[in-house]
């Protein structure tokens, strides 16, 4: 009787023993799809933040154009605004079909 009570004591080490196995082989399997999954997602948010950063570097370009034509704008409305003013009292209430252009105007529209 003995004997019978050590062979099952042997036979379920034996299985505890096959189960810890399979579930160490589960384990490290899934170990390594992990470190693949992880290894993905650092090229993914690496490729991310290069565009991040492009995306930066573009939107500062467009400001800095957006400002710059803002400034030409404000200039050439400044420049028209001038050309406006000088134009004498006389010319403006001129009949505008039979008369010339005042010399302000005409440089002003060669300018450009």
């Amino acid at each position: 009787m003995f004997t019978r009570f050590e062979s099952a004591i042997k036979l379920t080490a034996l299985f505890l023993i096959l189960g810890l196995c399979f579930w160490l082989r589960v384990q490290h399997n899934t170990i390594l799809e992990l470190r693949a999954e992880n290894q993905t997602q650092a090229q993914t948010i690496a490729k991310q933040s290069a565009v991040i950063s492009q995306l930066k570097l573009e939107a500062e370009e467009n400001q800095r154009l957006t400002l710059e034509l803002s400034k030409q704008e404000t200039e050439s409305r400044n420049k028209a605004n001038e050309v406006i003013k000088s134009i004498s009292t006389q010319e403006k209430s001129s009949d505008a079909y039979n008369s010339n252009a005042p010399r302000s105007v005409i440089d002003f529209l060669r300018q450009e």
